[in-house]
């Protein structure tokens, strides 16, 4: 009994499968039709849809050699303070991270963008809303910096940045220009960092100087009030010379009445002109001749400081418009030669299979419901 009932189930497959074949094969050219037309406007998308083309280019940290005037500038600045020379390895290393930090930034690729030639042709005629669709999809969709992943690719030092147009060249151009202007930006905030650290430097400096200048134009002038004051005393006294106004044996007073002439007019015991004024007229108004003709004489530290500025002030000014590099091209802009979309086969040969199974659908849907209504 059960032989029978599953042979008789099979017999109704095969004749289900029968009266499908028979249905589409009665309106095969209904379906042919039908596939021709999903074929002819899937080919229609595909030769008129905009084309999309993707040029890439990986970038590395700068070499030694295309770090150029900026190193320079560098190595002089550290030799001129005398302090540690730079790491040019560091240097290219903070470079290439700012660059990295620029090239992830949305604001840095909108900057660039409202005024490529790309988002002018595309956002023209639209308004404002379309504006910062176009700008939104050139910095997001058409852009990309990819870092490889250590763990899949440990061996990979590069970063990949890719820009997609509608023709190969405005692919290749714009990512280049984009590259080149990351690039420029990355440097201003170099420059502009160790500018401002440069003029501090100057800054100290310049005050330093100026406080030893004024520090010994203090004591030139309490220098010379002492001497002026201890010279009118001993004129009024009658002292011309210091040799008979002292005890020959008493060498200790006369060390201190000389050592004396340059300590602060309010620090000094001669303040009130009791022990200068024995060195005579003679002696003090030698001294009072020779600090008027020969100016201040400063300290070495003066000298240094003044040699430093020299030096720095023009390299200051330098280093103002220098130039470097902060990457270094693995694999420039390349010329796209096979597009992203539209494929056009694989759109045909969906629009060709999308008719062929819709159409098959629907007469067997259609046969069903009219053998449910007989």
């Amino acid at each position: 009994m059960a032989d029978s009932v599953k042979s008789h189930e099979q017999s109704s497959d095969e004749i289900d499968l029968i009266e499908i074949f028979r249905a589409l094969w009665d309106k095969k050219w209904w379906i042919v039709i039908t596939t021709f037309v999903t074929t002819l406007l899937a080919g229609i998308y595909a030769f008129t849809a905009k084309e999309q083309w993707t040029s890439k280019a990986t970038v590395i940290a700068p070499k030694l050699t295309e770090l150029g005037e900026y190193l320079n500038v560098r190595r002089e600045y550290n030799r001129i303070l005398r302090v540690e020379p730079i790491d040019p390895n560091a240097l290219s290393v903070r470079l290439f991270n700012n660059f990295n930090r620029l090239a992830q930034s949305q604001d840095t690729k909108n900057e660039f963008f409202i005024t490529s030639n790309v988002y002018k042709t595309l956002a023209e005629g639209k308004d404002e809303q379309g504006q910062r669709t176009v700008l939104s999809n050139l910095s997001n969709e058409n852009t990309s910096f990819i870092i490889p992943d250590p763990k899949k690719e440990p061996n990979a030092i590069g970063r990949t940045l890719s820009f997609s147009a509608e023709t190969p060249v405005e692919a290749q151009d714009t990512l280049g220009e984009l590259i080149q202007f990351i690039n420029n930006k990355a440097f201003t905030v170099e420059l502009e960092d160790f500018l401002v650290d440069f003029q501090n430097v100057l800054t100290a400096l310049q005050y330093e100087k100026s406080l030893i200048q004024e520090d010994l134009s203090v004591n030139k002038s309490v220098q010379l009030e002492n001497l002026n004051k201890a010279y009118e005393t001993a004129q009024k006294a009658g002292i011309k010379e210091y040799s008979k106004a002292f005890n020959q044996s008493d060498a200790s007073n006369i060390a201190a009445a000389l050592s004396d002439t340059k300590i602060s007019l309010s620090d000094s015991k001669l303040a009130d002109s009791s022990y200068l004024f024995m060195l005579g007229e003679k002696y003090l108004k030698a001294q009072i001749d020779v600090a008027n003709e020969k100016g201040v004489v400063y300290p070495p530290r003066y000298y240094q400081i003044d040699y430093q500025l020299k030096q720095l002030e023009p390299l200051f000014e330098k280093t103002k418009t220098v130039k470097t590099q902060t990457f270094s091209y693995q694999a420039s802009p390349d010329y796209p030669v096979i597009k992203d979309k539209p494929k056009k086969v694989i759109i045909l040969l969906i629009g060709a299979i999308l008719g062929g199974v819709v159409s098959s659908l629907i007469i067997l849907v259609s046969r069903l419901l009219n053998r449910g209504k007989s």
